[in-house]
């Protein structure tokens, strides 16, 4: 297949990840709820801050669009995922690292609460990483 073909598919495939992952008794009931609670946070059309204020209210759907791909990629087991994932794992693995570098802003705490403590672990392994290149 194209990686035309296959970066134009990649937000698709995700979208139909969601609903796999919530049907799968692997995914933790914590982080079944998480998703779909950010998923419905972003169809919704309330806001934590109202969307006419300039930037800000942009802010929280933005936040929770990178926690939903964040937690969609990189906080389920690899094996549920390859399991329900229907492009290539290059795209899959690629997919995985933006997903984790553009949730970096995403307060640690954040995502603590959300998918739990063992993600603080792996955010501040990621953050020594990033900090070293820089």
């Amino acid at each position: 297949m194209s990686l035309v073909k296959e970066v134009l598919l990649a937000l698709p495939r995700v979208a139909l990840l969601l609903p796999k992952l919530a049907l799968d008794d692997r995914v933790s009931l914590r982080m079944r709820l998480a998703l779909a609670g950010l998923a419905i946070s972003i169809a919704s059309p309330w806001d934590l801050i109202p969307d006419f204020i300039p930037v800000l209210g942009q802010l929280d759907d933005i936040m929770a669009l990178l926690l939903l791909l964040d937690g969609t990629l990189n906080q389920v087991g690899d094996s549920v995922l390859l399991d329900h994932w229907t492009g290539e794992v290059e795209t899959l693995r690629w997919l995985q690292r933006m997903a984790r570098l553009a949730s970096l802003w995403v307060p640690t705490r954040v995502k603590e609460l959300l998918f739990g403590r063992a993600v603080a672990v792996g955010e501040k392994r990621l953050r020594d990483i990033v900090a070293a290149r820089s």
